[in-house]
């Protein structure tokens, strides 16, 4: 059944807290009345109404559907009640004045789940997809690990991220800056993918408070074990000159932090090592009883841990020549 677009409106206005519409992207906005948006409530919009997808969805409980299954569930009203009232409906209320404001793209996919939401958790509890990143979050201590985001995503529906663990990048301000997605399950796709359009910046940033060290990972994942990290999401073997412009601003922030990198325990890690400190840059080499971890993240799963401790790094941590020979 094809409602009409008037009707729509008309019970968004009604049931949407404080809606409005944004006329520049025909976009309808307001508080999500299926979650209550948390304790954002009176305060953010998050229910939108995407006339030309046909579609209602809350970027907070990531409910996602048809404006007539969406006016179902908050309305109590029945198919044939919902076809009876939309008869004679011509008018659409309250956008006589209204003024144009500019519409922002969402930092992640629209539909995201917040991994780390109870609520949502609760709403998603028979999803496949979502039990399946909440297995590889639980399996791999995503979810105990010291240095962890204070929030992992996944989406249904985005065209490129779909079903795949969606790790945000915060800036200082805790606003979402980029994005990186795993892969949760063994399949033909890549197992990293960034987010498309958009520079890399630093993960983890904004957890820095003018740390004695800094240490930087290849990977967030294998950050998420250790205090005052970031990851760039990436290092090629040029080693710092692959660091985007913003990485490197970001970073600059803390010159008088000494910087550790710390990279993956294979010929491939041991190779990024080996350019970084032909830079004279230091480097975390990886002792030779502990070969048999490929990195970080591997290493705390096995052992149990939800954290390596700063002195363990240093300890084994090197500059220049002095690195490249511990490196062999």
């Amino acid at each position: 059944m094809e409602i009409p677009q008037e009707y729509v409106v008309h019970k968004f206005y009604q049931y949407a807290g404080y809606p409005r519409h944004k006329r520049s992207t025909n976009t309808y906005e307001g508080g999500c009345c299926i979650c209550r948006e948390g304790n954002s409530w009176g305060r953010k919009r998050r229910l939108y109404y995407i006339v030309s997808d046909n579609k209602v969805c809350c970027h907070n409980c990531g409910w996602y559907g048809t404006p007539g299954r969406w006016i179902q569930e908050v309305s109590g009203l029945s198919w044939s009640e919902i076809y009876k009232e939309t008869e004679e409906y011509d008018h659409i209320p309250g956008l006589e004045n209204e003024p144009v404001t500019t519409y922002t793209i969402p930092d992640i996919p629209h539909d995201s789940i917040n991994l780390f939401d109870t609520h949502q958790l609760r709403y998603y509890s028979n999803n496949q997809q979502v039990k399946t990143c909440l297995d590889l979050i639980a399996s791999r201590r995503l979810d105990t690990a010291v240095n962890r985001p204070k929030a992992l995503y996944l989406s249904l529906t985005d065209k490129i991220h779909k079903n795949r663990l969606l790790i945000p990048f915060y800036d200082v301000n805790g606003k979402v800056s980029h994005y990186q997605s795993r892969k949760i399950v063994n399949d033909h796709t890549p197992k990293y993918l960034s987010k498309t359009n958009s520079e890399k910046t630093l993960f983890n940033v904004d957890n820095l408070r003018d740390p004695d060290h800094v240490f930087i990972f290849e990977g967030p994942i294998d950050s998420f074990f250790v205090k005052d990290s970031v990851a760039v999401a990436g290092v090629q073997d040029t080693g710092r000159t692959s660091l985007t412009e913003t990485q490197q601003t970001q970073l600059d922030r803390y010159m008088l932090s000494k910087k550790i990198w710390v990279l993956d325990n294979d010929e491939t890690g041991r190779s990024k090592s080996k350019k970084l400190l032909e830079q004279d840059e230091c480097v975390f080499v990886w002792p030779r009883e502990l070969k048999k971890f490929k990195d970080v993240n591997d290493l705390c799963v096995v052992t149990g841990r939800d954290e390596i401790a700063h002195n363990f790094i240093l300890k084994h941590s090197y500059c220049g020549l002095k690195g490249l020979v511990r490196l062999g």
